[in-house]
């Protein structure tokens, strides 16, 4: 009796437990950018297909370049006073990209696939 007590409650819990895909996009410094720092001001992950972007520097403004490297077709985006930024790509959207983040002086690049 306990058993079937228990599982009532419990296994609607687990069942409805979200699968998560979420990766972290390895950004580096671009070339020319004398900046080198152990840790980024900036992260960039993929969550399901989402990407997403924080900014640790707060700048006034950032834009965020992705290019899909099969297709050639690219996404711009500028922001104002950023914090996190998430960028939604369609469902169509499988394959390799690049993600170019700038702001102030600072340029950074990363790849990524869908």
């Amino acid at each position: 009796m306990i058993i079937v007590w228990g599982l009532t409650f419990v296994s609607p819990v687990i069942l409805s437990a979200k699968v998560t895909d979420t990766r972290d996009i390895e950004l580096r410094t671009k070339a020319g950018n004398k900046e080198l720092r152990s840790l980024p001001p900036v992260r960039a992950w993929i969550d399901n297909q989402t990407v997403y972007v924080l900014f640790l520097d707060l700048p006034s403004t950032a834009t965020v370049v992705i290019t899909n490297t099969e297709n050639s077709e690219i996404q711009t985006m500028s922001f104002s006073f950023p914090q996190t930024v998430s960028i939604l790509m369609s469902q169509e959207s499988s394959g390799g990209y690049e993600i170019e983040i700038s702001y102030e002086e600072k340029i950074f690049t990363g790849e990524f696939k869908m």
